[in-house]
C-alpha cells in the first residue's frame, strides 16, 4: 500500500508509483473535454492531455491522451477502463513512467506516436512533458 491508502502501481526502476495513464486507440473525433468527462469519475484530475490537440489542423486516423491524477490509486482503477468502447474503439490504459523534475513532470511512454512532431514512427519511447 502506499501512502495515499491506496496500492500504487510500481513499475521498476526504482521509481515510485505512477499517477499518470496513457490512453490509445481513441477515435480521432474525441476531444479533451470528452476525456476529461470520462476519466474525472475516477479521481481528481490534475492535468489531461490530448495530443494531436483539439485544433490540430491536420487530421489522424486516432489520437492518444495523458491523464495525470492527484491520487495514484486512480491509475489501477483507470485501467479497468481497457476495452471499454469509447465512440467507436476500444480504449487501451496503461500506466506511464514519471520523473520528477524540480519545475515538471517528465512522462516516459512507449508508443508509435511522436507527440513533439505530431509524426508516426517506429516504436520507441518518447517523453511527455506535464507542467512549466
Amino acid at each position: 500500500m502506499n501512502s495515499g491508502g491506496g496500492f500504487g502501481l510500481g513499475l521498476g526502476f526504482g521509481l515510485t508509483p505512477t499517477s499518470v495513464i496513457q490512453v490509445t486507440n481513441l477515435s480521432s473525433a474525441v476531444t479533451s473535454e470528452q476525456m476529461r468527462t470520462l476519466f474525472s469519475f475516477l479521481g481528481e484530475i490534475e492535468e489531461l492531455r490530448l495530443y494531436p490537440p483539439d485544433n490540430a489542423p491536420l487530421a489522424f486516423s486516432s489520437k492518444v491522451c495523458y491523464v495525470k491524477f492527484r491520487d495514484p490509486s486512480s491509475v489501477g482503477v483507470a485501467q479497468h477502463l481497457t476495452n471499454t468502447v469509447f465512440i467507436d474503439r476500444a480504449l487501451i490504459v496503461v500506466p506511464c513512467a514519471e520523473v520528477m523534475q524540480p519545475t515538471r513532470t517528465v512522462v516516459m511512454c512507449n508508443t508509435t506516436f511522436d507527440h513533439r512532431e505530431n509524426t508516426v514512427l517506429g516504436k520507441r519511447p518518447c517523453l511527455i512533458s506535464f507542467g512549466s
